[in-house]
């Protein structure tokens, strides 16, 4: 079999994929190919995946099988979290890909598939016919800029991997420690991001307070938070994935003093049971979170909290889950997301089994996501009539009749969709936006 000019490209995952994914559009285009919508008439199939817990790795695998089914002559390539956590038996287990990528080999992807086509018979008159890299100083010449597959905003992923210890994540193992980027090179890549027509950036990584920790820095958030700050096109900067641990001392006021950096924080606390927290791995106590809470929403006027709780966890009895449930019933967190515990072989806490039986952890998540919502109503039913910035990103995906974009507490595939019913604006600016009414996390608004 040989791979051709056209690509078809699935992108599986976290917004963090979803960059080297973007990654991938940009290096493939450069030599020459071209992405085709049609996964059927695509010469080279690329699935960017995720294998963060057992369910992602069986949506990986399920749709490297599908892509399969639907094409069965294309070159297949399967990037990303997989290969990284199953690099020893892919293989094997699944014969049908020919390629297999990490993330630190994405530039020299167009040049590894020039020398697997260089196997065959008719290499030399293949490559005569497609542009793609002919020697190591062409594919290095490969740009690694990324295609924006977004509208209106961009991530920007400022580190990889992750030094923690907490007992039930695959991160360290499949990603590695902490590696800071570099950051005059972030905040080129941040310019040229802005320059694509993206006014909000979106910073993320596996440990985001973390930045900088690697490289000997204490304040290395912040610092770069102040950099990508003077870039004059960008005029939101949100900030995701915040370990409770570390938040900077001097981030409340950076927030304060900013017009860019949103009074919007996601701080994945997991629990609130001091019991849970310990058999996690994760550093605090209980009242420690509660105070945390309180002091930041004490020093940033306004601010809008996303969390994410874990349910289900082994050392999780009734008494546990009744404090978190009384947890977010008192304290009111604006964005939470509740997922139940899944047991990884590579992590610590796999030895502890799985004695919470499903039906006891999706009933758990299902009464904590009860809870928030009646929460979530009671704020977007206060929210109507009031006026809001909203970054507008263009015309409806439901309907062409509408506008949709996002209220500047609404992060991007997570938090709900605004949707204009009257009056018009530019897409890719932010607008004055009279909310109107809502439905679940979707808002609705008028042009101001």
């Amino acid at each position: 079999m040989i791979p051709n000019n056209s690509f078809h490209l699935i992108s599986l995952g976290c917004p963090k994929n979803r960059v080297d994914s973007e990654k991938i559009l940009s290096v493939m285009s450069s030599a020459g190919f071209v992405y085709v919508e049609d996964i059927a008439s695509a010469d080279v199939m690329l699935i960017n995946t995720c294998a963060f817990i057992e369910q992602a790795v069986e949506e990986s695998i399920d749709t490297i099988l599908d892509c399969r089914e639907e094409n069965k002559k294309a070159f297949l390539v399967v990037a990303g979290c997989l290969p990284l956590r199953y690099r020893k038996s892919l293989k094997k287990a699944l014969p049908e890909v020919h390629l297999f990528l990490t993330p630190d080999q994405i530039e020299n992807l167009p040049k590894e598939l020039h020398r697997l086509l260089s196997r065959e018979k008719s290499a030399s008159k293949a490559s005569q016919k497609r542009r793609i890299p002919k020697s190591d100083q062409e594919a290095e010449a490969v740009s690694s800029t990324r295609i924006l597959t977004t509208s209106g905003y961009a991530y920007l992923k400022i580190a990889e991997g992750c030094s923690r210890s907490c007992r039930y994540c695959t991160i360290p193992s499949i990603r590695g420690s902490l590696h800071s980027f570099d950051p005059d090179a972030l905040a080129k890549e941040a310019a040229y991001l802005s320059a694509q027509g993206a006014p909000e950036l979106v910073l993320v990584a596996q440990d985001l307070t973390g930045y900088g920790f690697d490289r000997g820095e204490k304040s290395g958030l912040s610092r770069l938070i102040k950099k990508l700050g003077v870039i004059e096109n960008i005029k939101w900067i949100r900030l995701m994935y915040l370990h409770p641990d570390t938040i900077p001392s001097g981030l409340p006021k950076l927030i304060q003093e900013s017009d860019k950096v949103l009074p919007y924080l996601d701080i994945p606390i997991q629990h609130i049971s001091s019991t849970v927290l310990r058999a996690m791995g994760r550093p605090w106590k209980g009242d420690r979170i509660r105070k945390l809470i309180d002091r930041l929403r004490k020093e940033i006027p306004g601010l809008v909290l996303r969390t994410t709780l874990m349910v289900g966890y082994p050392s999780e009895g009734e008494k546990e889950f009744r404090q978190l449930r009384d947890f977010v019933g008192t304290t009111e967190i604006e964005r939470v997301g509740v997922f139940t515990y899944s047991p990884e072989e590579e992590t610590s806490a796999f030895e502890l089994g799985d004695p919470i039986p499903a039906e006891v952890k999706e009933a758990r998540a299902a009464e904590i996501s009860s809870i928030h919502a009646r929460f979530e109503e009671k704020r977007n039913r206060a929210r109507i009539g009031k006026i809001e910035n909203a970054l507008i990103e263009g015309v409806s995906t439901e309907t062409e009749f509408l506008l949709q974009g996002r209220t500047w507490d609404q992060a991007p595939e997570i938090d709900g969709i605004l949707y204009i019913t009257a009056g018009n604006a530019e897409a890719d600016r932010i607008h004055k936006v009279r909310i109107t009414d809502f439905c679940g996390s979707d808002l609705f608004g008028e042009i101001a």
